[in-house]
């Protein structure tokens, strides 16, 4: 171990690993492809000049060595933990919220007003990642993410359901024609959203079906050029449906059944739990995504254009 050049980062992929028992298990925990965290625990044990687990056909051991470097990778982790928690406790009450780009543009940012009336000196600071933040290493104190949180320290709850449909501008509708099956796509301009990888076994077979049917005419990594290009008649784009309750420029092809229906969650810190300026906060979320407000976040899909809410109901349920 002399010399060894250890990497952290790596260090953490072999703590999961073990955590979990697999390979698969600790791909999913981190959001990494199996390859990458294949890889990175080949890179720790060539560092280390050690193996760290006996592959056999009942899974991953331990080796003995394995079992003292992970006593020390837990040791470390636990002093980062600490060192976080005790810089968290001298900073103000400032929240920093992590979403995805697109629901923290197009939802929450439209959203904050109702958060600022309820709580005006509220201290917010959206952060936009393209990956589930890690909440227990510091990457925000609370977190709207698409793959369920299995880390400990971390509290959470199903928040509802995404139902991603197609649109398009009522320009490009006029211009091409509304499709009004898979099908008819063939002959269409098509706009898509690279990246979306989390729940994959939700997407595969729509996916597929997608990539049979018609290619993309434009891809991007973000949600932003998505929508602008869509609302400016470049083509059609699937979308969570909540984007018609935000977005008057783009239209609902409801003949055409969801592509696909996602699971989000909210996740928090137990810092988060133990302020009190979070609880209107966490409460301002709550509603936000509220099905009974939104019926666009139900799990059941309901069409854009059968239930909306009205201002009134709107603003009564928030306060």
């Amino acid at each position: 171990m002399g010399g060894a050049n250890l990497d952290w980062d790596r260090l953490k992929v072999f703590q999961t690993v073990a955590d979990t028992g697999s390979i698969n298990a600790a791909a999913k925990t981190l959001s990494r492809s199996y390859g990458k965290v294949s890889k990175d625990l080949e890179e720790l044990e060539r560092a280390l000049g050690h193996q760290l687990f006996e592959r056999s056909n009942r899974g991953l051991e331990l080796t003995v060595v394995g079992e003292d470097i992970l006593r020390s990778a837990r040791n470390m982790a636990h002093t980062v933990e600490t060192i976080i928690e005790r810089a968290s406790e001298r900073t103000s009450d400032k929240i920093v919220i992590c979403a995805r780009e697109g629901m923290a543009t197009y939802w929450l940012a439209r959203h904050l007003p109702e958060l600022l009336l309820i709580q005006p000196e509220a201290q917010i600071f959206f952060k936009v990642l393209p990956t589930t933040p890690n909440l227990a290493e510091g990457d925000a104190d609370i977190a709207i993410q698409y793959e369920m949180p299995s880390v400990t320290n971390v509290v959470s709850r199903q928040l509802g359901w995404l139902h991603y449909i197609l649109y398009a501008s009522s320009g490009y509708l006029a211009q091409h024609g509304e499709p009004k099956e898979m099908s008819d796509l063939q002959r269409h301009q098509i706009l898509h959203l690279h990246g979306e990888e989390y729940q994959p076994e939700r997407w595969q077979s729509a996916a597929s079906a997608w990539r049979a049917i018609v290619p993309n005419t434009v891809s991007t990594d973000t949600s932003t050029v998505l929508v602008e290009a869509c609302a400016a008649g470049a083509g059609i784009a699937a979308m969570p449906s909540y984007v018609s309750e935000c977005e008057p420029r783009l239209t609902p092809l409801v003949s055409i059944k969801p592509l696909s229906t996602v699971k989000f969650w909210l996740a928090y810190t137990e810092r988060v739990r133990n302020m009190p300026a979070s609880e209107p906060v966490l409460h301002w979320i709550r509603s936000c995504f509220d099905p009974r407000r939104y019926a666009c976040f139900r799990e059941v899909y309901v069409p854009p254009d059968v239930e909306r809410c009205e201002p009134s109901v709107v603003h009564r349920t928030m306060l």
